[in-house]
């Protein structure tokens, strides 16, 4: 799974937050090593806690879809299985697959 694809699953999870600043999520792939990401939820960022890399995101909420674009250009995106809680908290778990048909689960390990 793309690092990057990871920052936009995260952000479905705190997008409902109105007063969380920084969400730190663990994504864990179906196959594959576990990606940590800390995401601002006031500017829209996120940011890949082991390299220091940052995008922005966007987030549908009608289709539960997060997306942005990649590295190389390339647009990726998520889609959750059920809507993210209106507050979310430490421990919180959702599954995910990706616009590259890759699935796995992500975690908030830390809320800010």
């Amino acid at each position: 799974m793309s690092k990057f694809l990871a920052s936009f699953a995260t952000a479905l999870l705190i997008s409902t937050s109105a007063f969380a600043q920084v969400i730190t999520v663990e994504f864990a792939p179906a196959e594959g090593d576990a990606i940590t990401f800390a995401f601002d939820s006031e500017a829209n960022t996120s940011t890949n806690v082991a390299t220091g890399e940052t995008g922005a995101y966007t987030f549908n909420a009608e289709t539960n879809t997060i997306c942005g674009t990649g590295a190389d250009g390339a647009e990726v995106c998520a889609t959750f299985e059920t809507p993210a809680n209106a507050e979310p908290k430490v421990g919180d778990t959702g599954g995910y697959t990706t616009n590259a048909g890759t699935s796995g689960t992500a975690t908030i390990v830390s809320i800010q």
